[in-house]
């Protein structure tokens, strides 16, 4: 006697749990129920419900597929299309770095800035926006008159256009390496994520961020301050007197990043601590 939808459903949904568990997955339950949503368009607790959809050859074909990419390694969010940042529900795929939980606290940071001006500020630039996670937040949360955001990667850039258009915010994006597309403008703040791994340390990245998530987003030359000095050196020249340049950077290298804010002309250099406690944000401004 053929088994009915539900049975099948519950067959197939033990079988994939077993699949990513074998595969060493750490929550095979979770990354599952993320990866029914994804595939039925709903949100994780209605896909529950919705489990007996599964039945569906092309649903089922779907789900399989997606299984086995998580199994094989790739990261749910890229597996899923779909990552949270904030208040946001995010597009991404593997053009553009997976938004991070203590980027987060970045925008936190900015944000806490901005409030507690005599003026609010007017214009923000994000700079290497990647998935557009921070400068999206920015516009959300913020009380911006305008917002900026750069990025080197034609396809990066095309991801965070299509979360914009998406969610229905006003950025102007554009492409190029850090300040290059920037030209004669000033901002009240300054804000980037920049890739800041040493060359070596990236060799030794767990492969699920080696060898999906973008190189350029994460290595940043033999020490990892490439893109952080040239910030630094640069992008005193875009700030509003008064402005405030904020940079996520490695948590081991406060002192050295320190050192070169304070030697590129930067006053009142201070390191704030991410969630987890670690020294993770630098902050410096550009005297009235």
């Amino acid at each position: 006697m053929s088994k009915g939808p539900a049975t099948a459903s519950y067959d197939a949904l033990a079988t994939a749990t077993s699949v990513l568990r074998d595969a060493g997955v750490e929550n095979p339950a979770r990354d599952l129920r993320e990866i029914l949503a994804s595939v039925l368009e709903v949100t994780p607790a209605e896909a529950w419900l919705q489990r007996d959809r599964i039945a569906d050859p092309d649903i089922a074909g779907a789900i399989d597929g997606a299984v086995q990419r998580r199994a094989a390694g790739e990261p749910l969010a890229y597996v899923t299309g779909r990552a949270g940042f904030r208040y946001l529900e995010l597009g991404v795929d593997r053009r553009a770095l997976i938004p991070r939980t203590e980027t987060e606290g970045l925008v936190a940071a900015v944000l806490a800035w901005s409030r507690a001006r005599a003026e609010p500020p007017r214009w923000a630039l994000d700079l290497g926006t990647g998935s557009g996670c921070i400068a999206l937040a920015l516009a959300v949360e913020g009380k911006f008159e305008r917002i900026v955001a750069t990025d080197i990667s034609d396809g990066a850039l095309e991801v965070a256009r299509a979360n914009g258009s998406r969610l229905g915010l006003t950025v102007d994006w554009r492409q190029g390496s850090w300040l290059d597309p920037i030209s004669g403008e000033r901002f009240s703040v300054i804000v980037s994520n920049p890739p800041y791994i040493p060359e070596a340390e990236y060799h030794a990245l767990d492969a699920s961020v080696r060898e999906f998530e973008p190189r350029v987003a994460l290595e940043s030359g033999p020490d990892g301050f490439e893109a952080i000095s040239r910030i630094l050196s640069h992008a005193g020249a875009f700030l509003e007197p008064g402005g405030l340049l904020a940079l996520e950077i490695d948590a081991r290298s406060t002192i050295p990043v320190t050192d070169l804010a304070t030697a590129s002309g930067w006053t009142r250099v201070r390191i704030e601590r991410d969630l987890f406690d670690r020294p993770r944000y630098l902050f410096a401004n550009k005297e009235s």
